[in-house]
């Protein structure tokens, strides 16, 4: 044995277990220990290749270090030509890729007795319990500790097994986890959809090049990390809507907005198509406008419910058109979805949102990231208020998405985006943009009533509508500029109808118009609460009635005292009443003549003298 190279005791590797993967990572450890190479990109390329980890990579260097007795961190270049070597590396290989490493080896000799009566082994017990849900390792663990203190626990032998003769608990969380990962079926069943999806099942990395320019767009949008001064001075939230071109990750479009929808997809949408926001940096340290007008072949879009909502998906062609004024014009592209919940789908579009968010990151206003980065500034700078404004936050944005669009990039080719998207564009494909505004316009369908159409609790008219008076009408309007729709009738065109209140308002200001007539009306409800407090409700309706009773006009006393003559005609209808009356009035007379005789408890008859006398 050469003096340089001492002989070191290696344990014996039976060569019928060396198989040709065992051969192949072998080469692949031996090239690694040539190169020398501490390089971690290096580290992780031979780890995958090994089918392990960076980290379990560097433990076959260190045991190789221990078994050649080499101070840790120092290099082993010179290993690769010791004789003994490649049986070392062999050898710790084996020792990984043993044969049991799926068996609990100490509890070969015992059963478990399952609730049905019917006796499995340790290894069967845990797998029936482990794929269940919300189940770990360490509670599979402490079932079978469980089985064996009621003795549901036996030897081959027939007797009872004690604690003793379980294998131990780190044995078993070994063995489920790496029954776990060795089996697919096992990691389905303990897995959500979404995760198995995400983790688990394979996915194909897309070939960028094989796309043309405008050929397929990914649209998403997220919340920047970002505090801005809204219009009302108080601190709010942008969202930024945004599409990517994959061949050369341009940002052909986006659209800032305080909270996202299917509008501002739309918006974004038609920023990319018309191409209005693409700036070319030029020589003379400026940014120059390049408008290039290209409507995709396709549009990915994410599973939100915005970008599944009824307008996105007429837009873009997914659903047919109900209105009668729309169906002749043709569809300008494909709309397709991600997959739910799989960031892979639209990888391009997060990573720009990643890079984009780190650069700014030095603005005014930065709250931190989702991972709770917060900086200590942000409360003092709210305090203040030294935060951007809305409208400057909008240009220090352009200015970034700007600078994105024409960075140069490696995997570009050393071309920034925007040179990659001139330089490969073959066709460009337009659309006229009365077309694009009246598809993008949304609709509702009402009633034409007094030459005016009810659209979000605000009138439209229009002298022009008088015609149509009780006919129902498709109403399109723009979000953006609520003061004038466009009405159609039977998918004719019938007339512009004007709310003068709302010219130039998007929803957002129509919201504050409302907001304000509220805030009016509850003032007003305010006052009249105050000057009521001095009377009682029922006090005012009742001083209310008198006043309405006493609402009357007084007589004139000489009126009242005026003295005139009377004169009395009689009919004979009337004469003959009179006499009737009087006879009437004789005998009630009579009769109560009686009546007073009676009272004086006379007994005798009364004659007619003695009623003339009483008389």
């Amino acid at each position: 044995m050469n003096q340089q190279h001492p002989h070191i005791e290696i344990p014996a590797v039976p060569i019928g277990r060396i198989t040709n993967d065992v051969i192949a990572k072998t080469d692949l450890m031996l090239k690694l220990i040539a190169a020398d190479t501490n390089i971690r990109k290096t580290e992780e390329q031979t780890a995958i290749l090994l089918g392990c980890t960076s980290g379990i990579l560097r433990r076959y260097k260190k045991e190789l270090r221990r078994m050649f007795s080499i101070p840790d961190r120092a290099s082993i270049k010179h290993l690769a030509a010791h004789p003994q070597i490649k049986h070392a590396i062999e050898s710790i290989l084996m020792r990984k890729e043993r044969t049991d490493k799926l068996q609990l080896r100490g509890a070969k000799d015992i059963d478990v007795i399952m609730p049905t009566g019917e006796v499995v082994s340790v290894e069967n017990f845990l797998k029936a319990l482990y794929p269940n849900e919300n189940v770990n390792a360490v509670s599979c663990y402490r079932a079978l500790v469980a089985r064996c203190r009621n003795k549901k626990v036996v030897k081959q032998d027939g007797s009872e097994a004690v604690l003793a003769d379980l294998p131990a608990e780190v044995s078993v969380v070994r063995f489920l986890r790496q029954w776990k990962k060795e089996f697919i079926a096992v990691r389905r069943a303990r897995a959500r959809k979404n995760d198995w999806e995400k983790q688990q099942q394979q996915f194909v990395t897309r070939d960028v090049t094989q796309y043309e320019p405008g050929e397929l767009w990914i649209g998403d949008h997220t919340e920047l990390d970002f505090m801005v001064l809204n219009e009302q001075g108080k601190p709010d939230r942008r969202w930024i809507t945004a599409f990517i071109d994959i061949r050369s990750g341009l940002l052909v479009g986006y659209h800032l907005s305080w909270q996202p929808n299917s509008q501002t997809i739309a918006m974004a949408f038609r920023n990319g198509v018309l191409g209005i926001q693409l700036k070319a940096y030029t020589a003379d340290n400026q940014y120059k406008d390049v408008h290039i007008t290209t409507v995709p072949d396709t549009v990915m879009l994410d599973n939100g419910k915005d970008y599944r909502s009824k307008f996105t998906q007429r837009l873009l062609g997914r659903i047919d058109f109900e209105d009668k004024a729309r169906l002749s014009i043709q569809r300008i592209t494909k709309l397709h979805y991600t997959t739910p919940y799989h960031g892979q789908s639209k990888a391009q579009m997060e990573r720009w949102f990643g890079s984009f968010q780190m650069m700014i990151k030095n603005l005014p206003g930065y709250k931190g990231n989702v991972y709770g980065n917060k900086p200590d500034s942000l409360k003092e700078d709210l305090k203040q208020k030294q935060i951007l404004s809305v409208e400057q936050f909008d240009v220090m944005i352009a200015l970034a998405v700007n600078a994105i669009n024409n960075r140069v990039k490696k995997s570009n080719n050393n071309e920034s985006p925007l040179q990659s998207y001139l330089t490969h564009q073959t066709v460009q494909r337009g659309i006229d943009l009365r077309v694009l505004d009246f598809l993008m316009m949304r609709s509702e369908n009402k009633v034409i009533q007094r030459c005016q159409v009810r659209l979000k609790n605000a009138e439209y008219y229009s002298e022009q509508l008088m015609a149509f008076n009780g006919k129902r009408a498709d109403v399109y309007y723009d979000p953006n500029d609520l003061g004038l729709v466009s009405v159609y009738v039977e998918g004719e065109f019938a007339a512009v109808a004007c709310n003068k209140e709302l010219m130039g308002k998007d929803e957002r200001g129509f919201q504050t118009i409302l907001a304000d007539r509220t805030r009016s009306e509850k003032q007003m409800r305010e006052q009249i609460k105050h000057f009521r407090s001095g009377v009682s409700t029922t006090d005012a309706r009742m001083m209310l009635l008198h006043g309405e009773l006493m609402n009357t006009s007084p007589v004139d006393s000489a009126l009242l005292n005026k003295e005139t003559g009377s004169m009395t005609i009689l009919t004979g209808f009337e004469e003959r009443a009179k006499e009737t009356q009087t006879a009437l009035d004789q005998q009630k007379e009579f009769a109560e003549i009686e009546r007073e005789s009676k009272k004086k408890s006379t007994k005798r008859k009364l004659t007619m003298n003695m009623i003339n006398n009483i008389r």
